[in-house]
């Protein structure tokens, strides 16, 4: 009638005890996973660019089938016109679908920004870049990583700069092909109340307030605006 004591003590066939888990094993399975998402980002970039690379195209080829619509016209300007037209939209779809997601994704490993208002980064990184890429010669991605001081060790950075170069550079040949005398409109004064005939907010901005800095420039043919500059407002 009585229990041996030792029963009480005795564990189920199950039980194991606990083992502190291998960290070392862990951190490589992480280290992995990063990769893998990185290189999963690197792809995924460059399908965009060969997608954005595709649509230029077809926005070229449209160009001319426009224009060739429009030579027996008399009520228009003309087919050199057309094209600045389509040139000057595409030129907002860079910067708006190209250029600035990748300021949102890199404005934190921009060193020229960690002093700027956090809410203000990456519409400045954008006004940055535009100003470096929409010049004359449009800088090489190494210099962009270096005169803006991207923290870049992996070199995801100056890869997708890369990518941004060389839709500019194309952009700039198209213009150039269109002839016409072209210029980027860089003109600008911060706490001027905005032009609305040269100017237009950034669609986050307010329409109604004070211009703070220039995002990107005006697309002028001949004296005539073709595209509004974009400027932050505050």
């Amino acid at each position: 009638m009585f229990s041996d004591p030792s029963s009480t003590h005795q564990q189920p066939a199950s039980w194991q005890p606990w083992a502190e888990p291998d960290y070392r094993v862990l951190l490589e399975q992480a280290h992995e996973r990063i990769s893998q998402l990185e290189k999963g980002r690197a792809a995924g970039e460059r399908e965009h660019t060969e997608l954005r690379q595709r649509i230029d195209r077809l926005e070229r080829q449209l160009s001319k089938v426009l224009a060739a619509s429009m030579n027996s016209r008399t009520d228009l300007a003309g087919p050199q016109h057309s094209d600045h037209q389509a040139l000057a939209q595409r030129t907002k779809r860079l910067i708006e679908q190209d250029i600035h997601p990748f300021a949102r994704r890199y404005a934190e490993r921009c060193g020229e920004l960690w002093a700027k208002n956090r809410h203000q980064r990456t519409p400045y990184l954008v006004g940055q870049l535009s100003r470096l890429l929409f010049a004359e010669i449009p800088a090489a991605p190494h210099s962009i990583v270096r005169t803006l001081g991207f923290v870049d060790s992996d070199g995801y950075i100056e890869a997708s700069l890369q990518s941004l170069h060389t839709q500019v550079s194309q952009l700039a040949a198209d213009i150039r092909a269109a002839g016409l005398r072209h210029e980027w409109d860089f003109s600008f004064t911060a706490g001027r109340p905005l032009a609305p005939e040269r100017q237009e907010a950034w669609p986050a901005c307010s329409p109604h307030a004070v211009p703070a800095f220039l995002m990107a420039p005006g697309y002028v043919v001949d004296g005539r605006v073709y595209g509004l500059q974009i400027v932050y407002t505050e």
